[in-house]
């Protein structure tokens, strides 16, 4: 069905589960209780394969979280297929822990998809990033390509670009999937689910960033290169205490970090008038 699935961590095209509201398995909830009013319904009424989608419906009651395995590390492809008639709206948006009910909810980039074929992207407090367009009464592929080393996402539909950029994830955790019945006209059906490790065939790949931080899993050193001028390298620990500074004033450096404890780290790089952030895991 898919281009790659030798990594996938999760596959679903909800042929398994009986009609109706459905809580379980890497499905789960808002408040991460099986609260029939929240959870995600099983239906007949579309399918992109087989004879069942999931489906979220009108009313601001239902929020569906599809749980990810707060993923902190490699690049991961989320894609779906998504029918919204026409008339009707949808929403999702990415969380960075897929327990909200502990979290309270983390948000990274939300996508609305309005009534007038004109979607909309924002950013983690609401505000309009980009719009694009999609098309109503058809299923349509939504694929999010996620670089968590990078800090970035490409998300396209039905092999067209509709974003490259911030994925608006602070710890650089992608956790899970929030479906929302975010208004009165909500009626959107998903089906055919597939998130796995790496980008599927087919998918584009994230643009060559003209600053590089490598390896992303470390022993004793890691590398930076860039297309300009590297002024600054600065380490800090997920508390955001800088714990490193080098100034290497050349295209390429070193880093070693025998110093530091293991545990994950965010690297900037002040390279030209680029300033690129990555994570590292120090071993």
């Amino acid at each position: 069905m898919f281009g790659l699935v030798l990594h996938a961590q999760l596959t679903d095209d909800f042929e398994s589960y009986p009609e109706g509201s459905y809580f379980g398995g890497h499905w789960s909830t808002w408040s991460g209780t099986n609260n029939s009013g929240e959870t995600i319904q099983v239906s007949t009424a579309q399918a992109s394969s087989g004879t069942k989608s999931g489906f979220i419906g009108s009313g601001g009651t239902q929020d569906a979280i599809l749980k990810l395995g707060n993923k902190f590390t490699g690049i991961w492809t989320f894609q779906q297929k998504l029918y919204v008639p026409t008339g009707n709206t949808g929403y999702f948006n990415f969380q960075e822990d897929e327990d909200t009910g502990a979290s309270g909810g983390i948000w990274g980039l939300q996508i609305y998809f309005n009534a007038g074929g004109a979607g909309e992207i924002q950013d983690d407090t609401g505000v309009a990033i980009t719009p694009f367009s999609f098309p109503h009464d058809t299923w349509f592929t939504v694929t999010s390509l996620y670089d968590l080393d990078e800090g970035s996402v490409v998300i396209d539909i039905d092999g067209t670009e509709i974003y490259n950029g911030n994925p608006y994830l602070d710890s650089f955790q992608l956790g899970g999937v929030d479906y929302y019945s975010a208004s009165a006209t909500n009626q959107l059906y998903i089906d055919d689910i597939i998130f796995v490790e790496g980008p599927i065939m087919g998918v584009g790949d994230i643009n060559t960033a003209s600053v590089s931080v490598y390896p992303t899993v470390v022993n004793d050193s890691f590398n930076v290169s860039a297309k300009s001028n590297i002024s600054e390298i600065a380490v800090f620990n997920t508390l955001g205490q800088q714990v490193m500074r080098v100034v290497p004033q050349s295209n390429s450096a070193q880093v070693n970090v025998n110093s530091l404890l293991s545990g994950v780290y965010v690297v900037k790089v002040m390279a030209g008038k680029e300033v690129k952030t990555s994570k590292i895991v120090v071993k």
